[in-house]
């Protein structure tokens, strides 16, 4: 679209706006982004990964220019392209976000609706980590590995009496591809209990070791690792971890 000025014709940018948030009975809004600006905004999200350091022998380079909004979706951009990160050169790039010391919270219902992408060695993630900065606990909100997009990883970690770090961990498959169309994914933390839906439904829940401090949030696409291991000459690249939306709420 472009519109008329001094004889010239200019772009004119257009916004996709979505429905505001829904009210949820009990609950009040405390956070969300709809992804309805030109960029990724600043206040709520920083874009780089807090610890500034590779783990679980990921490939991939965090870079603050992978991440671009689009007709209301924010596309987190994997790539085949050197940088160095962590001190060494990588040949993937990709994207962290987190709102680490802009936003945490303890308890409450916290929700994503997203689009996975399809490729070995692909790794989309929305989780949870303790403010200040620590691990564990985590709660893994969705994990999917590329290469199987129909299913989808339920997690969260804790210390036990011990030191050492114990998980409980569901999985789910259903007639669903995570990386074909949007799904609503959330989970509802409570002092005794963990609850993770998908589109509506719980699917899986937790009752052990529940983390009881106040936790920012992380969305990011990370590129193999020990888990879903290195991509092949099928992965496709750019690939692109799609985010409607991310609404956080607690209990009234």
């Amino acid at each position: 679209m472009r519109t008329l000025l001094g004889g010239l014709l200019l772009p004119c940018l257009v916004f996709v706006a979505h429905a505001a948030p829904p009210e949820r009975p009990g609950w009040q809004l405390t956070f969300d982004d709809e992804f309805d600006g030109p960029n990724v905004d600043t206040t709520k999200w920083n874009l780089s990964d807090p610890w500034g350091r590779m783990r679980n022998n990921e490939l991939q380079a965090y870079v603050p220019d992978a991440f671009e909004v689009r007709d209301g979706i924010l596309h987190v951009r994997a790539q085949r392209r050197d940088a160095v990160y962590d001190r060494e050169l990588r040949h993937y790039t990709s994207g962290m976000m987190t709102t680490y010391q802009k936003f945490s919270q303890q308890f409450g219902r916290f929700e994503i609706r997203c689009r996975v992408p399809k490729g070995q060695g692909l790794w989309p993630a929305f989780w949870m980590l303790p403010e200040p900065l620590g691990w564990p606990p985590e709660i893994d909100v969705l994990e999917v590995l590329g290469n199987n997009t129909s299913t989808i990883q339920l997690t969260h970690h804790w210390h036990n009496a011990a030191g050492r770090v114990e998980s409980d961990h569901g999985e789910w498959k259903g007639d669903a591809d995570f990386g074909r169309d949007f799904h609503e994914i959330a989970v509802e933390w409570a002092a005794d209990a963990i609850r993770w839906e998908i589109d509506g439904t719980e699917r899986f829940r937790s009752t052990r070791s529940i983390p009881q401090v106040k936790m920012y949030m992380l969305v990011n696409l990370a590129v193999g690792g020990d888990w879903p291991k290195a991509p092949d000459d099928k992965t496709p690249f750019p690939s692109s971890f799609e985010v409607d939306w991310v609404r956080v709420y607690a209990k009234r």
